[in-house]
């Protein structure tokens, strides 16, 4: 009796003590996942690019982590999952959808454009300089059941949502009207281009100085592609009901 009244305190003690451990690792409001599935517990995390020294994650001012062995983490910007190899910040796509099986992430990606005539840089400049011109574009992911991310486009959302009826019927609206769009832009750039030589070539015959007489067509080609930029405006975004319908239909 008193053996396994022995037993039980020590087995006690050893729960006691792993639970506490357990405890002291999860201290912290935020956290990182290494790419070896290790979790490091902060109250602080931050990300620091030094100028002239390799980018890293701070946590709580003292822990330094290399952003290439960073799979996931949580700051107080969010949850930000990994979607592209490198260092920058880019590489991290932030959560702004969390559904009971498919999450809906975005990252910004930096575009740059050159234009010798007129931009400067971030712009135009009215001192006719040359230069880059930069720009910020979100791109869109999705993760199932945790899973890797993809890129929010028609073929991936097809195999992920595949065993939902509602969500395929939205992808089948989606693939429509992109056809649609598609020959109503054809259209319009055709009535423009029309337009534009019968509108030099009437001028030509007339020869009225150098005024130029404006087709109709060119008025019908603005005509269309306006119309279709204000009914696209309109338009919800059907690959992101197609997952909010997943998600919805899951917690009824």
């Amino acid at each position: 009796m008193k053996k396994a009244l022995l037993s039980l305190i020590l087995c006690l003690i050893a729960a006691y003590s792993g639970y506490a451990q357990i405890q002291n690792n999860r201290s912290g409001r935020y956290f990182i996942q290494l790419q070896d599935g290790r979790v490091i517990y902060a109250d602080k995390i931050q990300y620091k690019s030094p100028i002239f020294k390799s980018s890293y994650f701070l946590l709580d001012d003292s822990l330094k982590f290399n952003p290439s062995t960073v799979n996931v983490f949580q700051d107080d910007e969010g949850f930000f999952a990994r979607v592209s190899y490198g260092n920058s910040p880019d590489a991290f796509a932030k959560r702004i959808m969390d559904g009971p099986r498919i999450d809906r992430f975005y990252t910004s990606r930096t575009s740059y454009d050159y234009s010798p005539y007129g931009y400067g840089y971030g712009g135009y400049s009215p001192y006719g300089f040359g230069g880059p011109r930069t720009s910020r574009k979100r791109i869109y992911f999705f993760s199932k059941d945790n899973g890797p991310l993809y890129q929010v486009e028609y073929e991936t959302l097809r195999e992920a949502l595949a065993d939902n009826a509602s969500s395929m019927a939205l992808l089948g609206k989606y693939r429509k009207e992109k056809l649609i769009n598609t020959g109503v832009s054809v259209l319009g750039a055709g009535l423009l281009a029309a337009g534009a030589i019968v509108s030099v070539n009437n001028s030509q015959e007339v020869g009225n100085g150098g005024n130029l007489n404006v087709s109709p067509l060119v008025y019908a080609g603005a005509g269309v592609l306006g119309a279709q930029f204000v009914i696209n405006l309109f338009q919800k975004d059907k690959l992101t009901q197609a997952i909010e319908v997943y998600n919805y239909q899951l917690k009824q």
